[in-house]
């Protein structure tokens, strides 16, 4: 009975921090912060699918709306916390408008609506008042297009009384085993801040880990599969089927990092062959002794990145792409093959916010 004594009535740790993940997806931020030792203490996410997720692996439902829907009082209501109080805040709105990929598409940063979740963000802080706030995107955030909505993120916050450090991490210096270049964030009020703190602040954007996890370490124990081969014990490594023409690439790309640059000119694709610079990815195999290239929402596709396996004359499957955002397996997925490829590639890898997070206990009061 004595143990009880240690949660509250909501089965909440008592002492332990709280957070608020806005823009949760299925789960895998939480599950990083579970892991350092936070309790959830609510979620926002706006699709369907994802909150189904995110309920089944971490025990607990999140606000199904879109974000600009919601205001300061509605997740303090649903958290069970007051406004100033001993819970964080993290999230990762939207970033297809502030990547690379944003130029080619066309897309006008200033006036594609997603760019107002930054601002949006920034509000829920301002109306929440959380000890500390996580913030991450990708680099093109603070380099890019999105640079003008982050210095308005950052202005907000210090208006606010916080005092914020960013930085660009790469995933594969955290031991995760994928050169993933993302902007992190760490905003914690002004009052709490000290020399020490923000040494350790500091500390996290220069951590270098000795040896990098590698694609090997990752998925080398998986089963061998042939195009359009599910392995009976597991349905999410399940080999995608090829065209004839696919294929015949595939097998042509020299194994173990091979790109499509290797092959005969007369093997390329038409739209290859106008292309003088860039896209030496696309159909590219992975390198068994390296981290893999970034996870993205077409992880299954060789047309789109460096997405063939190291060895097999395919493209990875799902399961090793989960394995590569460091996804554990027993975490629960459901969707079709789209909707899976969509949600790994929009997580962010569940070590790097555990090490965030065990950073975060660092400095917090």
């Amino acid at each position: 009975m004595s143990s009880n004594r240690n949660f509250d009535e909501r089965g909440v740790m008592k002492g332990a921090y709280q957070v608020i993940d806005v823009f949760s997806g299925m789960g895998c931020a939480s599950l990083g912060f579970k892991r350092a030792g936070f309790q959830i203490a609510a979620a926002l996410e706006i699709n369907p699918l994802r909150c189904r997720i995110y309920e089944k692996n971490i025990g607990l439902k999140p606000i199904q709306s879109d974000v600009l829907k919601i205001d300061g009082e509605d997740l303090l209501a649903e958290a069970k916390l007051r406004k100033g109080g001993k819970f964080c805040m993290i999230g990762c709105p939207p970033c297809q408008s502030f990547s690379k990929l944003s130029d080619t598409r066309s897309i006008n940063v200033l006036k594609d609506p997603r760019s107002r979740y930054v601002n949006k963000f920034a509000k829920l802080v301002e109306e929440t008042k959380p000890t500390a706030v996580i913030f991450e995107n990708v680099p093109w955030m603070i380099e890019g297009p999105g640079k003008i909505f982050f210095k308005r993120y950052l202005r907000t916050l210090k208006r606010a009384g916080y005092v914020t450090f960013y930085g660009t991490v790469n995933a594969a210096d955290f031991g995760v085993p994928q050169n993933r270049f993302r902007v992190v964030a760490i905003s914690i009020k002004k009052r709490f801040l000290t020399k020490k703190k923000t040494e350790e602040i500091e500390k996290f954007y220069k951590n270098k880990i000795k040896k990098p996890k590698t694609v090997r370490d990752a998925i080398g124990e998986l089963k061998s599969l042939r195009p359009g081969q599910t392995d009976r014990n597991d349905s999410l490594h399940s080999a995608r089927n090829h065209s004839a023409k696919v294929l015949k690439m595939i097998k042509h790309v020299p194994k173990d990092g091979g790109s499509r640059t290797d092959l005969p000119r007369s093997m390329w694709l038409e739209c290859h062959k106008k292309i003088k610079h860039g896209a030496d990815s696309v159909y590219g195999r992975m390198s068994w002794d390296k981290p893999s290239g970034t996870i993205t929402g077409r992880c299954t596709t060789p047309a789109c990145g460096r997405f063939i396996h190291p060895s097999q004359s395919r493209a990875i499957t799902i399961r090793e792409a989960s394995r590569i955002q460091t996804i554990p397996d027993s975490f629960e997925m459901e969707g079709s093959k789209q909707d899976l490829e969509e949600m790994i590639g929009d997580a962010v890898p569940v070590l790097l916010t555990q090490k965030i997070a065990e950073n975060l206990l660092k400095i917090l009061p």
